[in-house]
């Protein structure tokens, strides 16, 4: 790869960023004016020019002659890529503790932003990483996102930020922005609505991240250059194959370093990444139009954007040419032409840079487009190499890389393998050495009566042979063969092999076991399983009786063998103690006590009064339970509801109405069960005490008969 030749304040410039740090505004103030194509400011909106100098350069004025003369240096570049210099493009900005309007963190992390209100520039700085915001909403500089010009990452060996989601969508006056190469996705409309973004500044190297489509749309179709780091293969492909016409966006690549002079761009027409032809052309006497010529198509995929303002050295614009008439060689300055502004055109791979005053041939070079690569192929004992070429003109050379090697094992002899070093890169076997097989062993087999084998294979090569060795025999145990006899296996423990050896039964007695209501019988077995039977009536034991009913008791009696049977009686109680005298159990009573009237008396107001001692007792063995309560009228009294209103009831109808302990009368006729809620059952020995009352209508004489019956209905409370 070629390099075209650089003046030698361009790279004093970028010696002093890299030694001191400075902010590059600070150094563009030394340089003369004839030396301002040469754009150093940060905030510069239009391309990096380089100028050569001429070859005989008349001394300036005194107010404008530098520390240090110029001197021509030749450029002696190799065609190997060198590696990119880590440089800061900003000083390091210390951040406040504490939040104000143009500063703070992102949500609870140590991501810091701070923005120069004056300049525009937005500062990202701090460590680790934060939340993915979900929309522009998320942004802490949401309402001054009019006022960024410019963003810079001051920590991307700190930070660690994933996702630059929405995190810029919206900053309309945004200018130039950098990513940092520890943000792996420019995520979904993270520069969305960014008009006057022209400049992307990347530093990727070998890592692969993605880009969201959307990422960089914009309504109108506008210009980006995105500035990366060329040497990168993988940062070259993700660039190359984004859609930048879905983005309206005519993007045009250059090296973030300025180490090499790129010639492609996107074609929205071709959908392609293709060789251009950069070119400004004057609009007004203010400002410029950017053109890109596809070198495929011939479109100019920018579509004449208003790019920029005229960049003026000596009263000529540095890009398009344009002459205000304030001083240069067409301006009546001087007439000799020192070439401060100049165009460049491309044949190919090959540009072509004249002055745009005289139109004089300035320099001269090639700088090729996208490469392409061929296979890798050995090359020496520690590298290979592969052959990459222009896929615009073919010219190319090769790229050099150390082997990636593995170790192969191959059989060699009965004793030894063969060990290659083999790179899989370039398929290549580097060199091969020779060490005895690492056996491992699989298990014994039977070969014969006598012997068996077991196979043994190298764990690194894979070669395997046999080894033999007699059998190591163990005895199993006895099974029954027949009813004189047991047998067991002789076998050989290593490899299984087996052979039988015989003897005649040993008997021992089993326990007895129960075969009928009468018998039981016994195992007479052998340790080998043989077995036979005899039998003998049952030795009946008997337990305790144990209660089964309220009525009876039962007891077991038991053999030895395991056989029982049981027996039944009835509960005596000789002694009346309430206890059954066999099984102690407690014999069942129920007694309960209801009263035998409820009394009703009513005043001469007609005021009703029932009794206040009525109660039932229980005195059964066990809890009972009252599971209903029916009430029937009598001589002629019609039952109500409790609720009836009896001032509207006629006189002498004999209208009653009842309750007893919460349950109440809700039907109309002479007879009602009436509805129980909880609390109606009784412990043995306790009573429930029965809150009732009456409500009668009017009646003219004075009454003495039974006017309700009230039936219970009691049961055990159930268990």
């Amino acid at each position: 790869m070629k390099f075209k030749t650089k003046p030698l304040l361009s790279l004093l410039l970028a010696l002093v960023m890299v030694l001191t740090m400075l902010p590059m505004t600070a150094l563009a103030a030394e340089v003369p004016e004839e030396t301002t194509a040469i754009c150093t400011d940060e905030a510069c909106e239009h391309e990096h020019t380089e100028e050569p100098l001429a070859e005989e350069t008349p001394a300036p004025s005194e107010a404008e002659t530098p520390e240090t003369a110029p001197v021509e240096v030749e450029s002696d570049v190799s065609e190997e890529i060198p590696e990119a210099p880590e440089v800061d493009a900003l000083p390091a900005v210390e951040m406040p503790p504490e939040s104000t309007a143009y500063s703070g963190y992102i949500g609870d992390s140590a991501v810091a932003w701070e923005l120069d209100p004056v300049s525009g520039r937005l500062f990202i700085t701090g460590s680790g990483n934060c939340e993915t915001f979900t929309s522009p909403d998320d942004q802490p500089w949401a309402d001054l996102r009019t006022e960024i010009h410019e963003v810079w990452f001051n920590s991307m060996d700190t930070l660690t930020i994933e996702n630059l989601a929405y995190w810029f969508a919206g900053c309309t006056a945004l200018e130039t922005a950098e990513v940092p190469y520890t943000t792996l996705t420019i995520g979904e409309a993270a520069f969305a609505d960014c008009p006057s973004l022209y400049r992307l500044m990347l530093y990727y190297m070998d890592v692969s991240f993605s880009i969201a489509q959307g990422a960089f749309y914009s309504d109108t179709l506008v210009p980006l250059e995105v500035d990366f780091i060329p040497q990168s293969e993988v940062a070259t492909e993700i660039l190359y194959t984004h859609d930048w016409s879905a983005e309206n966006r005519a993007a045009y690549f250059e090296d973030v370093y300025s180490m090499m002079q790129l010639a492609s761009g996107y074609c929205s027409y071709c959908k392609g990444t293709y060789s251009y032809t950069l070119a400004y052309e004057q609009w007004t006497s203010s400002v410029h139009c950017v053109r890109h010529w596809c070198y495929n198509c011939g479109t100019d995929q920018a579509g004449g954007v208003l790019g920029e303002s005229h960049s003026f050295s000596n009263g000529v614009c540095t890009k398009c040419g344009y002459d205000n008439g304030s001083g240069g060689c067409s301006g009546g300055g001087s007439s000799t032409c020192y070439h401060t502004s100049t165009r460049t055109t491309w044949s190919g791979c090959d540009w072509y840079e004249y002055c745009r005053n005289c139109g004089e041939l300035v320099d001269s070079g090639t700088s090729h487009g996208t490469y392409v690569y061929d296979s890798w192929e050995y090359y020496s004992s520690t590298r290979h190499r592969r052959y990459y070429y222009c896929s615009d003109c073919g010219e190319g050379s090769y790229t050099y890389g150390s082997h990636s090697t593995s170790t192969r094992y191959s059989q060699y002899s009965s004793t030894q393998h063969s060990v290659s070093s083999y790179c899989s890169t370039c398929a290549t076997t580097i060199s091969t050495s020779y060490t005895s097989h690492s056996f491992s062993y699989g298990s014994w087999q039977n070969y014969n009566g006598t012997q068996h084998r077991r196979l043994k294979t190298c764990s690194q090569c894979g070669y395997s042979e046999y080894e033999y060795s007699s059998h190591s025999l163990s005895y199993g145990s006895w099974t029954n063969y027949s009813a004189s006899q047991h047998r067991r296996t002789v076998s050989c423990s290593t490899c299984g092999h087996s052979s039988y050896e015989y003897a005649s039964h040993t008997l021992s007695s089993g326990a007895w076991s129960s075969i009928s209501a009468t018998q039981h019988r016994r195992t007479l077995s052998c340790s080998c399983g043989y077995s036979t039977t005899e039998t003998a009536s049952h030795l009946l034991c008997y337990g305790a009786w144990a209660s089964i009913s309220d009525t009876q008791h039962q007891r077991t009696g038991s053999c030895s063998c395991g056989y029982s049977t049981t027996e039944s009686g009835a509960h005596s109680d000789a002694d009346d103690n309430g206890y059954c005298d066999d099984c102690e159990y407690l014999m069942t009573r129920f007694s309960v006590t209801v009263p035998a009237s409820l009394s009703l008396t009513v005043s001469e107001r007609g005021e009703v009064y029932a009794a206040t001692n009525a109660a039932i007792v229980n005195n059964s063995t066990g809890a009972v339970a009252i599971t209903g309560v029916t009430v029937n009228t009598a001589n002629g009294w019609t039952l109500v509801p409790y609720n009836t209103n009896f001032a509207s009831a006629k006189v002498d109808s004999k209208q009653i109405a009842f309750s007893m302990n919460g349950a109440a009368s809700s039907l109309t006729g002479t007879s009602e069960v009436l509805s129980l809620n909880g609390g109606w059952a009784i412990s043995s020995g306790a009573s429930l005490p029965l809150t009732y009352d009456a409500i009668v209508s009017a009646t003219s004489t004075i009454l003495n008969e039974q006017a309700l019956t009230v039936v219970f209905v009691i049961e055990w409370q159930p268990k």
